[in-house]
């Protein structure tokens, strides 16, 4: 358990509960002077990694020493989820307690709350707003990417205005996903056959999965780890040349019923081999209840299964492509579709990952980033199918 403390500007504190009858989300907010920000909250629930020379990073920083004494107007502030938070009133202090390192710490804000710590102890006369969730435990990994996507989501729409998503338009067209593609903004979510709503799938997700195929850009000392970690600079990298995008199309299906059969047998397959998956805090088991649905099939599942263990073991398949000389497209070697490949490799390759995964603190956020992983993932699929 971390336990942290901050003085909080007074009046500032607001407690707002969930707005539904039964909810168990709570959410505080309020305001906190730089010298007081705590230092050493918990970073790994942030799906982005912060890098301080970046652009974004120059800007708050520039903001915050600007002194100018609207940081805290300017800034989107700190986001975190918490197992409780307690004020007091009379200290006008906010005691915030992290219990679990896989659902508790910062959500986004990261490059905010790094530059604000580095700066403490210079007097300077700024604040920062701080949004504390609890009782958000079960939606963690989707909280978070909803909260890092506001830089990317008007890049997103502008190019479909632009057309730009006509490739992975034609390799996923009659998917029985594709109308649940946001390829634009506010795309909430559309009904299916029974009249029930579906969540959409973010079209950034979608191009961050197919290049991870791109075997032009990644090889086997080079792995797409930004696909998880950065689905804004996926984007960005797609955009710059959408057509190439079209030697993809005949493996597109393929990939995404690659990313459902993972993703449906990954907890089956490591109980097979020895593992007990629904031991795992993440694993979301509930005696054998459905817990979730897969992403793309939409198929009832007993365990939920994080994006950070999907990824490198999907993006492993990529070993198996090859380029047509004739007709400039990707194909698999062989003719030998990555589904069969998977039936016949993946209780080997899902123990890997999961005994590589406890050996780093059992944290599938921290596996999505971690890049050894993801070369022991394609190794182990590149070395089991060499000729």
């Amino acid at each position: 358990m971390i336990k942290k403390t901050m003085k909080v500007r007074e009046n500032t504190f607001r407690k707002l509960e969930d707005p539904f009858e039964n909810g168990a989300a709570k959410k505080y907010v309020f305001y906190v002077k730089v010298d007081d920000v705590a230092e050493g909250i918990p970073m790994a629930t942030n799906p982005r990694d912060q890098k301080l020379t970046s652009g974004v990073a120059t800007a708050i920083k520039e903001s915050l020493l600007s002194n100018d004494g609207y940081f805290h107007l300017k800034n989107r502030g700190i986001v975190l989820s918490a197992e409780s938070v307690h004020y007091n009133n009379k200290e006008k202090i906010a005691t915030i307690i992290f219990s679990d390192e896989l659902s508790h710490g910062n959500i986004d804000g990261g490059h905010t709350y790094k530059i604000v710590c580095e700066h403490k102890g210079e007097n300077l006369e700024q604040y920062v707003q701080f949004e504390v969730m609890t009782g958000v435990e079960d939606i963690i990994e989707n909280l978070a990417e909803a909260r890092n996507t506001s830089v990317q989501v008007d890049a997103k729409s502008m190019a479909e205005l632009a057309e730009k998503f006509d490739p992975i338009k034609e390799g996923l067209e009659g998917m029985p996903f594709f109308k649940r593609i946001a390829f634009k903004q506010n795309q909430i979510s559309v009904d299916d056959e029974t009249g029930k709503k579906n969540k959409m799938i973010d079209a950034r997700e979608i191009v961050a999965i197919i290049s991870m195929f791109n075997i032009s850009l990644y090889d086997a000392l080079h792995h797409p780890t930004q696909a998880y970690s950065s689905k804004a600079k996926m984007l960005d990298m797609y955009l710059k040349n959408p057509e190439e995008y079209r030697e993809y199309v005949n493996i597109m299906p393929d990939i995404f019923d690659l990313y459902d059969a993972v993703e449906m047998e990954f907890a089956d397959a490591y109980n097979a081999g020895g593992g007990r998956y629904g031991r795992k805090k993440y694993a979301g088991y509930k005696d054998g209840k459905i817990v979730a649905k897969s992403k793309f099939g939409l198929n009832k599942m007993q365990y939920k299964v994080s994006d950070g263990l999907l990824y490198p073991v999907v993006a492993a398949f990529r070993s198996l492509l090859v380029k047509n000389k004739v007709t400039g497209k990707y194909e698999w070697k062989n003719g030998v579709g990555p589904i069969d490949v998977w039936d016949n490799n993946k209780e080997d390759l899902v123990n890997k990952i999961m005994n590589f995964a406890a050996s780093i603190g059992d944290n599938p956020n921290a596996v999505g980033k971690d890049s050894n992983i993801w070369d022991l993932a394609y190794m182990t699929i590149m070395l089991r199918n060499m000729p």
